[in-house]
């Protein structure tokens, strides 16, 4: 039987299909583990972005403040009971006088006096205006905040308790308001053409600043007591970025 004979040819290098495959470069044992994909890196970029664009105006009075006091989380029925405290305050000490200054009759005094105390504990929390910084009364100032106000709508004044003032006010323009520097009075008659009419009386009273981001979520931030500042976010937001 012949021998086989084999040779030093390299048969091989014509099946190039099965060469040695070479390291492909994203799992070469010299390259870093701990890199990431760039889709990854842009969508927790954008992620980033957006957290440092929501709230922009409170982060910027936020900041303002950490030089003149400390800052406490309070949750929303805190924030509520508060607000509502603050806004007796104002009412003691600005509701009646502003009235009497505008003629109210001593019966009409009661009378509104009487419906707000009704109501005291369940006012509307809603944003305002644009704080100005003419009109702020926070140590420090940031563009772009809204007035949080406690809003008492549609109380009512009756005939004869209006006092003279009001009524030529109203026959001249049709409703009138009247303001201190926290707190706003409207008045408008409940038939629009009979000014003899009772009154509807908007009572809105200002308690702190706020601001809604692009998802409408709430922060809400008012003075608890000198250098102390109470800060409400809804679900919790992080305002350190």
């Amino acid at each position: 039987m012949a021998n086989l004979r084999i040779s030093d040819t390299q048969g091989y290098l014509l099946y190039r299909e099965v060469e040695p495959v070479q390291p492909y470069p994203r799992i070469d044992p010299q390259q870093p583990q701990d890199e990431s994909p760039r889709s990854q890196d842009e969508s927790r970029a954008k992620k980033e972005e957006l957290a440092r664009r929501r709230f922009v105006a409170m982060r910027g009075l936020i900041d303002g403040l950490k030089n003149v006091g400390r800052i406490e989380r309070i949750d929303y029925n805190a924030l509520v009971n508060e607000l509502i405290n603050k806004g007796v305050g104002v009412v003691e000490q600005e509701l009646l006088d502003l009235l009497r200054a505008h003629q109210i009759p001593s019966a009409g005094l009661t009378h509104l006096a009487e419906q707000v105390r009704d109501r005291i504990t369940s006012p509307d929390v809603t944003f305002g205006p644009l704080l100005t910084a003419d009109h702020n009364f926070l140590p420090h100032y940031s563009k772009g905040l809204s007035e949080v106000q406690l809003c008492y709508r549609d109380l009512e004044l009756l005939p004869g308790q209006e006092g003279p003032l009001l009524i030529e006010a109203i026959v001249g323009d049709g409703r009138y308001s009247c303001a201190t520097r926290y707190l706003q009075i409207e008045f408008r008659p409940q038939v629009r053409i009979q000014y003899d009419s009772a009154l509807e009386v908007d009572i809105r009273i200002l308690v702190g600043v706020g601001e809604v981001d692009e998802e409408s979520r709430r922060a809400i931030l008012f003075q608890r007591s000198a250098g102390v500042f109470a800060l409400y976010t809804d679900k919790q937001i992080s305002l350190s970025i």
